[in-house]
């Protein structure tokens, strides 16, 4: 086959090929034309402007690979999380400790909190305890040496004293004691009457005597709350007790006498509580208006208050009734002073406090009382022992104790004791019948006494006896003016 027929008929394919190509375009585009004019006919909504027409572009034979970024792992650092602890402690943000004074304090912890005992100072933080007794107070009545609390309250401003083992310290709290309600708590809780008629009134609350007084009647809250003394943890000279427990084993009434504070109530309950052992079959009945001494004394005990009775009346009934070896009234006060002068002069052993600064201002006070009663008579007729409780205020803090010790011999009053010395055991001797009425053995009045002393542990070599000499009743008057 010849180049220029092959030629030609390769011409004559391409040609008919590209007349096929136009054909179908010229087919494809009749067939637009006539869905156009169709569509024409239908409403067409107007395009918008921002519209922009999408270029198509020639698909690629080819996908571009997606390109990966390599995963880097960084490592973790774990930091430790801080533990912040709530404090136990409620209102530990309250920076106390900066207070002068509490520089460097040292903390107690007790279970219902901590306090910093400083110069003057104290500090109390007190966990969140809201069903304890004494409220944000509680650590600190916890304390042993407590004694006493003062709480005052003037302008909005709350101020709390203590005293601790004889020294007074200012009280501070984490937040404001609300008085209010911490004084109607006691009230309710400890039954004292308060109302708008009765503004004052005191009771017990949790071995603690208590005085509230409402605003009304003061300007603001007081709260005196003392802690009912038990004896067990004051310190008394051996000899002197020996030598008192002697003269009740006698028998013989005596009589306890101080200013307020003085430490009569403690040194009362500690007689009661030595005799009640070295006498256990002996009756004791303890009259009181407010449950105080019986509290705390141990033995054959018999207990009269004043809830629907005087004191006068459950003098009168214990004396009927129960025929007591030893009566004890709590306090002496008003009108319960005559029945407890007949007792003693009945021949009952009887014990009693009075609050008077002298032993002069003491037998005034009793002897008008009775004689106000229409009897003849002085209290130095049925009492012949006489203890002066006394307190001495110093920088170092209050110091407790028994003063002196007086005999009354029916012309003047005997020194038994006075300032640390003890008068001379033939003195003291002179004072003791044959037998005492308490015995161990049936023996006789100085063997028993030998035997108290050698059961309370009293060491006569430790002690320098000399005669104290006496005092009449005119030096007592001048003593007291003076």
């Amino acid at each position: 086959m010849s180049g220029g027929f092959l030629k030609a008929k390769l011409d004559k394919k391409y040609i008919e090929k590209l007349l096929a190509e136009e054909a179908k375009k010229r087919e494809e585009q009749s067939v637009g034309t006539a869905s156009a004019e169709t569509a024409s006919e239908l409403p067409v909504a107007p395009e918008p402007a921002t519209q922009k027409k999408r270029l198509s572009l020639p698909k690629l034979g080819f996908r571009v690979p997606k390109i990966t970024r390599p995963e880097i792992k960084t490592p973790r650092i774990k930091l430790p999380k801080a533990k912040i602890k709530k404090s136990k402690l409620e209102g530990m943000e309250t920076p106390m400790l900066m207070w002068p004074g509490l520089e460097n304090a040292k903390p107690i912890r007790v279970g219902t909190g901590t306090i910093y005992i400083g110069d003057g100072v104290l500090a109390v933080y007190p966990r969140v305890e809201d069903s304890a007794p004494f409220g944000p107070l509680q650590p600190l009545v916890e304390l042993r040496d407590l004694q006493e609390i003062f709480i005052t309250e003037s302008g909005g401003d709350v101020n709390i004293m203590a005293t601790l083992s004889g020294r007074r310290y200012k009280v501070l709290l984490p937040r404001q004691l609300l008085v209010d309600l911490f004084a109607q708590r006691i009230a309710i809780e400890s039954g004292i009457p308060l109302s708008e008629r009765n503004p004052q009134d005191s009771g017990e609350y949790h071995g603690f005597r208590v005085n509230i007084t409402q605003p009304q009647l003061s300007g603001g809250w007081q709260i005196s709350m003392v802690r009912l003394a038990s004896g067990e943890n004051v310190q008394y000279d051996p000899l002197l007790v020996a030598r008192v427990l002697t003269m009740l084993a006698r028998p013989m009434s005596g009589l306890i006498y101080g200013p307020p504070g003085s430490g009569k109530t403690t040194l009362l309950t500690h007689l009661l509580n030595r005799f009640a052992e070295l006498f256990p079959s002996a009756i004791i009945s303890i009259v009181e208006e407010e449950a105080e001494v019986s509290l705390h004394v141990k033995g054959n005990i018999r207990k009269y208050f004043s809830f629907q009775r005087s004191v006068t009346d459950n003098i009168r009934a214990t004396r009927r009734y129960d025929r007591p070896d030893l009566l004890v009234v709590g306090e002496l006060r008003g009108e319960e002073v005559v029945s407890w002068f007949e007792a003693a002069g009945s021949g009952i052993p009887v014990v009693s406090t009075v609050h008077a600064s002298t032993l002069h201002d003491a037998l005034k006070r009793l002897d008008t009382i009775i004689q106000s009663a229409n009897i003849k008579g002085s209290i130095k007729d049925a009492v012949y022992l006489y203890i002066e409780a006394g307190k001495i205020m110093t920088h170092e803090g209050i110091k407790r104790g028994v003063q002196a010790v007086y005999i009354y011999d029916g012309e003047g009053f005997e020194i038994l004791y006075k300032a640390g010395m003890h008068t001379t055991e033939e003195e003291f001797m002179k004072y003791l019948p044959p037998k005492l009425q308490f015995s161990f053995h049936g023996e006789d009045a100085k063997e028993t006494y030998e035997e108290i002393k050698k059961r309370l542990g009293v060491d006569m070599s430790k002690y320098k006896l000399a005669p104290l000499g006496r005092v009449t009743p005119d030096e007592l008057l001048i003593q007291s003016a003076e």
